[in-house]
């Protein structure tokens, strides 16, 4: 905005260079005349075709015919401004007295192409055609600052703007512009209207200066604008300059229309729920640097019903993406149309489609900006579910979003941990989540309104999914975890009656289940939650469970062996195992006869296989008190046999020794005697 009056003003100006000579000439050689003055000026060529009038009453003035003003050289040959024509009027009795008062400068349906080349260079910037001589005879060159003038009213009609950075191929259009300028002193108030459409948009502006001549030449002054597209409006007051751009004010945003809005950037308005922006004022102290920072203090953001408090400062010079660091405070924070069930508009339930949804995920805003944002509230509302006090932020950097829970109380519970969606090459989510000493039965009532269950909960939840879709990223899912409930009851079930009828929707009047604990862990792979511990202990009572869950597929195939009145040990009592399978919509209960069946046999087969144990085990100890009776009737046997051989040859055996070693011994020793008789030795 600031490029188009700068631009605009410079034509004003360089127009009605030399026009006290213009307004005594014949109008053949005015045309001639201008166009030397306009190129010795800017070094511009300007061609003024056409007839071109001179007029006395009511206005000392001119007005000519088609004007072309030259482009750079650089940018091309399309020119930079053409228009239908010029009209200037002054103020006669103020030129008699040597005063120079425009009146009136209109450009009539003017086409004006503003270009930034790839270096920085612009072709709005013009130098007078001697500007080399003048430096280098060490003449001042000019500053390019306007000079001063005066100007009862300066117009715009008809025009069109076309704006093209050749750095970044940007390229903005706005069309029907026309622009209104009131300057009656210089270095006074000056007043500007404009009126275009961008992006088809109309958008309108109405500007107050304080100091229009220390503004327009690079200097800061107070300012009051106003800017209205659709049925929003942004109001500013306070100071600002435009060479380097910077501000320093009041703001009352109040952005009730976002088709229009949006519609001026060339987008359309995202789809929000109530609550989240639908309408939105922001007011606030806000402060823009000239090295290219924004800063939002004392302030106060309403999104729909939601205000926030706080302050932000956003970073954009030097950065590949702005960047946003904020922190916010609020009371009470109504989310309620986020609930999967409710309507945004009426507040009525809705059906949901079977399976998930395969639309594609939008994520491409999570790379037009970086951000470090957190939130304090007293309560937030999320409609099925109700939090505390929390704490949370967000911190996104190059497409990837943390959203960190500090401290989340709920249901006189904790929640904690973090949540990631990862926009890089793709979309995938994940997350590391805890809750601790969450009451069930409060929390039940709001998410399914059940309300039979009293415990005190805990889970641990890690989770990936990847995928373009809600049903791509559920049928991915991997991951693990794990709850626990403690001590609690079950209002209204009797687990016995309902095992005695085999009946799973089976409550007795009255009636409750009270249980020591109930835990299970979880894996999931490929979008499928695996469990094999599910475990319910209770006095009278015990189950325990495994099976599969299809997170992706929304399918049950799970089974569930509940036992109750159990004997003091464990043993015993009424076991029916239970299918649960269909989908989560429609599940199936069934009791699981073949699992019973096979139950059944698998204990008389215990039961078999202990008697044939015990039988097997006696039998074997016969068997060894056989043979050790046995073996006692061998050894007495043996011992009187060798008796009867001793008394036989006349022989005792010494310690050690064997009958058969005594009775070689006594054969040795009468050979010996026999062998020393025989030799005469007695």
């Amino acid at each position: 905005m600031r490029l188009i009056l700068r631009f605009i003003l410079v034509v004003f100006i360089l127009i009605i260079v030399g026009v006290t000579a213009l307004l005594f000439m014949p109008g053949d050689r005015i045309a001639k005349f201008a166009e030397d003055q306009f190129e010795a000026a800017t070094g511009r060529q300007m061609d003024i075709t056409g007839d071109v009038r001179t007029s006395i009453y009511p206005l000392l003035g001119v007005r000519t015919g088609p004007v072309t003003i030259a482009n750079a050289d650089w940018a091309g040959g399309e020119p930079m401004l053409r228009a239908e024509g010029l009209s200037i009027g002054v103020n006669l009795m103020a030129l008699f007295k040597g005063d120079v008062k425009i009146k009136k400068v209109e450009v009539i349906a003017p086409q004006i192409l503003l270009e930034v080349a790839k270096d920085g260079r612009a072709n709005w910037e013009m130098a007078p055609a001697d500007a080399t001589a003048t430096a280098s005879t060490g003449a001042s060159s000019g500053s390019g600052a306007i000079p001063a003038f005066t100007l009862g009213r300066g117009l715009v009609k008809g025009g069109k703007l076309t704006y093209i950075d050749h750095a970044s191929g940007e390229k903005t259009v706005l069309s029907d512009l026309d622009i209104d300028l009131r300057l009656p002193d210089f270095t006074g108030q000056g007043d500007i209207s404009l009126s275009m459409r961008m992006h088809g948009q109309p958008v309108s502006l109405d500007t107050t200066v304080a100091n229009f001549g220390k503004f327009i030449n690079g200097g800061v002054s107070a300012l009051t604008a106003s800017i209205k597209t659709g049925g929003s409006t942004i109001a500013f007051d306070g100071k600002a300059g435009i060479s380097p751009f910077a501000a320093d004010g009041k703001v009352d945003a109040d952005l009730a229309d976002m088709a229009a809005l949006f519609g001026v950037m060339g987008m359309d308005a995202p789809d929000l729920p109530k609550g989240m922006g639908r309408t939105a004022r922001l007011a606030g102290d806000v402060t823009y640097t000239a090295q290219g920072t924004a800063h939002l203090r004392n302030g106060s953001i309403r999104l729909d019903q939601n205000v926030l408090t706080g302050a932000v400062d956003v970073f954009i010079a030097g950065k590949e993406r702005p960047f946003v660091k904020g922190q916010f405070k609020a009371d009470a924070l109504d989310f309620s149309v986020l609930a999967a069930s409710v309507d945004n508009e009426t507040g009525a339930a809705v059906e949901t489609a079977a399976g998930w949804p395969k639309d594609v995920i939008d994520v491409s805003a999570l790379s037009s900006v970086d951000a470090d944002v957190g939130l304090a509230a007293n309560s937030i509302d999320l409609g099925t579910v109700k939090l505390g006090p929390s704490s949370v932020a967000v911190k996104l950097d190059r497409s990837r979003a943390v959203f960190m829970l500090h401290k989340v109380q709920a249901y006189q519970g904790v929640v904690s941990g973090h949540f990631v969606m990862n926009g890089r090459g793709g979309l995938s989510v994940g997350g590391d989540l805890m809750i601790a000493h969450m009451a069930m039965q409060p929390l039940l009532i709001d998410l399914a309104d059940y309300e039979r269950l009293i415990a005190v909960g805990d889970l641990r939840l890690k989770f990936l999914g990847v995928g373009n879709t809600v049903n791509a990223i559920m049928h991915s899912l991997s991951g693990g975890g794990s709850f626990t409930l403690g001590q609690g009851e079950i209002l209204g079930l009797d687990l016995g009656g309902m095992l005695r009828n085999l009946d799973a929707s089976y409550r007795g009047e009255g009636q409750k289940t009270v249980f020591n604990s109930i835990g299970a862990t979880f894996m999931m792979k490929d979008g499928v939650l695996y469990n094999d511990d599910l475990s319910f202990v209770a006095p009278l009572a015990r189950a325990d469970g495994s099976g599969e869950v299809g997170i992706g597929t929304q399918t049950l195939n799970y089974r569930i062996t509940p036992v109750a009145l159990a004997a003091a040990d464990g043993t015993g009592g009424i076991s029916v195992p239970v299918l649960i399978t269909g989908t989560w919509a429609n599940p199936k209960f069934r009791p699981d006869l073949k699992g019973l069946i096979d139950q059944n046999l698998a204990d008389e087969k215990a039961a078999l296989e202990a008697k044939l144990a015990a039988e097997k085990a006696a039998a074997e100890a016969r068997l060894q008190a056989e043979k050790a009776a046995l073996q006692e009737r061998l050894d007495a046997e043996r011992a009187a046999a060798e008796q009867r051989a001793k008394d036989a040859i006349g022989v005792e055996t010494q310690d050690g020794e064997s009958i058969e070693d005594a009775a070689k011994r006594k054969l040795e020793e009468e050979a010996k005697r026999g062998l020393l008789n025989l030799l005469g030795n007695n």
